[in-house]
């Protein structure tokens, strides 16, 4: 049976979860989660949301899955330490110091792979079992027939069924970061994905997605071998994910059953009534593309279409309904005005009906106006006021002159009993079986509800206040009995005495040398000019372009991998690299994932592979890599800290940031195309409506490139930085050491992207004499910290 992964972004929510019936919930510690804009839980919010899960048998992942910076490692070691004296079912981590902490010092932490991690093929799942990770959450990209490989290794897989989908792959977007400091990977994320981009002289919302569904897929995903949906929304309402979880609950029970039932014409509705961006979408797993994955009309929540205004005056508006309407029901018109927002005050009314709607003053409503509900005050009210699940619990009580009162309580799995005062004989009238059971039957506000409820007695004065007392008393360790069982039944390992306090480096020093990351021949002959070691970024990374490529590479040149592929790619590469390593000095690996490929040749960890603090880059150093790469989103004063003692990192001084890495082709979208993504050949054929030269402009006319990735599976597509990032010179000041430079001990890298030869060789010049580039350039996170 698949779990059911709800969202709690607070109580309340974790509270109606409760009520629809999840089986799990994931929420956020008040610090290192991807959603801090969520309430979250502080440290006693924490346990008592534990406490209640767990008493209910339902369990509680932690989200500790932000990238954590050297200063907050002593700090995120202390959340660790907490999540296991709390029971935390799971910990969804990132940040590889992090797992290398958790891995050392809590070995009984249950780690999940956050989809964060951008794990997305067998490899990389193979990889994470490795590392002793329970389950993978996976990326959202991933194919249903990826899905199942996955699967098949025996490690759990969680999968998004519902909710918002990121454009970006996860963990690899900087574009919230770079233009506003609020990094998506630290949990701050200021969505610029939901903006409007001007593509090819069009205005739209090109890297917004719609919301996902799979509530009619779950048989494939199930037959696919998926552990666990998971359900989107802990920055959603508490009646969101009511309505979410309980549809969800209800796909899972019917299949549970052997005869899946589909969400009827209300259920539908409802999903969609609750949120949705322009209705809903299949995912990549089901095989959605291009413009049915994005929806670039709108950015928020779409309602459903209520009617339209058949007639205006400036105060009211007369709208002809398709749907009944309720008194309090939020509404939107939408024409060619701005939208406007408005609550209906009036009676309730039936579809085919005429409403009367007073429009406040300065509203815009002209006649045809679409007329669409935001929010359906039934539909609240109903989600808030579901009852949370209760406990069947059977209670035996023997009262019997001259011995203690006893009342023993079961669930059926755990059983308590207690005693209390001595039972005295009753001098007048003598408490009755059936008094007695009645008294017992008030469980009160407990989640417990009596069930099978005896009393045995003969001739006992027994006042009510001591079967309150004794039934209270027994419910409390009832409680206590019943989540310490689920705790240890869930537990997979409970390890004493283990704890590390900290973690060794393991950070060998190595000379590396410069390096330029290059996509074209003019690239390469400047970056070989000037004594850098070459890394190929081709823009083709099909069979026949990869042969062609080694015309253009000299003996020594590395490769780099992609970011993203299927493992049928993944494993085309890695035979690519064997059959070529006395050409290749190495490879420059694109994910976490590819450490678990078997590489004939020397191996990197590239700029996709966060290295924010020493301990992620000591644990990529001990799976073998020659090198690693600094985050992009450290300060100078930051990488100081991190680059101390020679450490084999490479840092970034120059080239355009990716700031995305798409799985959708703005070019196909703007065109309508929704399938053929794979078999696509316009950028091959010079199509005048390819990628190909192509920019996003945001409104105030920064302009992104966007660079086509070309795999056997179809392209990807990097939107790319408007401005390169330019700090040679501030390397040079701030975090060279000359005794360690002449050693080689400070490596540093230049990205070349859409520079042309010219450019090129200013870029390359710019290096060598220690100056800043010609042209307009940022210095990116230099000297302005991160969220």
């Amino acid at each position: 049976m698949m779990e059911n992964l709800a969202p709690a972004g607070n109580r309340a929510a974790l509270e109606r979860a409760d009520a629809a019936g999840a089986d799990a919930v994931y929420l956020g510690y008040a610090a290192f989660s991807a959603r801090a804009g969520a309430g979250n839980f502080d440290r006693q919010e924490l346990e008592d949301a534990i406490r209640y899960a767990h008493l209910r048998h339902m369990r509680v992942h932690v989200t500790v899955n932000t990238l954590v910076k050297d200063g907050e490692l002593e700090a995120v070691t202390e959340v660790l330490r907490l999540l296991r004296d709390l029971h935390a079912d799971a910990v969804l981590i990132q940040d590889l110091g992090v797992l290398r902490i958790a891995r050392n010092c809590f070995p009984e932490l249950t780690v999940h792979a956050s989809t964060q991690m951008a794990i997305h093929n067998r490899t990389g799942v193979l990889w994470c079992k490795k590392q002793g990770i329970h389950r993978v959450v996976l990326a959202r990209e991933c194919s249903l027939s990826e899905i199942r490989k996955c699967a098949d290794t025996g490690v759990e897989t969680e999968v998004f069924a519902h909710g918002a989908q990121c454009v970006a792959v996860s963990g690899l977007c900087l574009f919230s970061s770079m233009v506003g400091e609020r990094s998506g990977n630290r949990g701050r994320c200021a969505q610029p994905c939901r903006m409007e981009y001007n593509y090819r002289g069009r205005r739209g919302a090109w890297l917004s997605p719609r919301d996902v569904c799979l509530r009619d897929e779950l048989p494939k995903l199930q037959e696919a071998g998926v552990a666990s949906i998971k359900l989107e929304g802990r920055l959603k309402r508490p009646e969101y994910v009511a309505v979410v979880a309980g549809s969800y609950r209800k796909g899972l029970d019917s299949l549970e059953r052997g005869s899946f039932e589909k969400a009827d014409r209300k259920e539908k509705e409802g999903l969609l009534q609750i949120f949705n961006r322009g209705s809903f979408m299949n995912g990549y797993a089901l095989g959605c593309e291009d413009a049915g994955v994005i929806f670039p009309e709108g950015v928020n929540h779409q309602g459903i279409r209520m009617g339209r205004i058949t007639a205006a005056d400036g105060k009211l508006a007369h709208v002809k309904l398709e749907k009944d309407l309720q008194n309090g029901d939020g509404l939107a018109l939408r024409g060619e005005h701005e939208e406007t927002g408005l609550v209906y005050s009036g009676p309730d009314m039936k579809a085919g009906e005429t409403a009367i709607i007073r429009l406040r003053p300065g509203a815009k409503a002209a006649v045809g106006d679409s007329v669409y509900r935001l929010t359906a005050v039934n539909q609240l009210k109903t989600a808030e006021s579901m009852k949370g699940r209760t406990v069947p619990v059977d209670l035996f009580l023997k009262a019997m002159p001259g011995e203690a009162l006893k009342l023993t309580a079961t669930d059926g799995e755990s059983t308590v009993t207690v005693t209390g005062e001595i039972v005295a004989e009753a001098k007048t009238r003598a408490a009755t079986e059936e008094e007695l059971c009645r008294n017992l039957e008030k469980t009160g506000e407990t989640v417990f509800e009596a069930r099978a409820v005896k009393a045995k007695t003969a001739g006992a004065f027994v006042p009510v206040s001591l079967v309150n007392a004794i039934r209270r008393e027994a419910l409390g360790a009832l409680t206590a009995e019943r989540i310490s069982a689920f705790e240890t039944r869930n537990a997979e390992l409970r390890i004493k005495n283990s704890e590390l306090k900290s973690v060794p480096e393991y950070l060998p020093n190595a000379a590396i040398p410069n390096l330029a990351y290059i996509r074209n021949r003019d690239q390469a002959e400047a970056a070989r000019a000037a004594g850098l070691r070459v890394v190929w970024c081709p823009e083709d990374y099909r069979t026949e372009a990869l042969e062609k490529l080694k015309a253009e590479m000299q003996p020594g040149d590395w490769l780099a991998m992609p970011d993203v592929c299927e493992e049928d790619t993944l494993q085309m590469l890695r035979q690519y690299t064997e059959e070529n390593k006395e050409l290749l000095g190495g490879v420059v690996l694109g994910s976490v994932g590819q450490l678990g490929g078997e590489w004939p040749v020397a191996f990197a960890a590239g700029p996709a592979i966060p290295v924010m603090n020493r301990q992620a880059a000591s644990m990529l150093m001990e799976e073998g890599c020659a090198f690693v790469t600094a985050s992009p989103e450290l300060t100078g004063q930051e990488l100081k800290t991190l680059l101390a003692d020679g450490a084999p990192i490479v840092t970034t001084v120059y080239g355009r940031t990716r700031l995305m890495l798409l799985h959708h082709c703005p070019a196909r979208t703007a065109l309508g195309l929704a399938k053929g993504h794979a078999g696509c050949r316009m950028c091959d054929e010079g199509h005048p409506d390819a990628l190909a030269g192509q920019v996003l402009e945001d409104r105030k006319g920064y302009r992104f490139p966007l660079l086509r990735q070309r795999l056997p599976e179809g392209c990807l597509v990097q939107l790319m930085n408007a401005l390169p990032t330019d700090n040679i010179v501030n390397s040079e000041l701030r975090i060279q050491n000359s005794e360690l430079k002449e050693r080689g001990l400070l490596p540093k890298a230049i990205i070349l992207t859409t520079e042309n030869e010219e450019e090129s060789k200013e870029v390359v010049n710019a290096f060598r004499e220690g100056r800043k580039t010609a042209g307009e350039t940022t210095s990116g996170h230099w000297k302005r910290a991160v969220e």
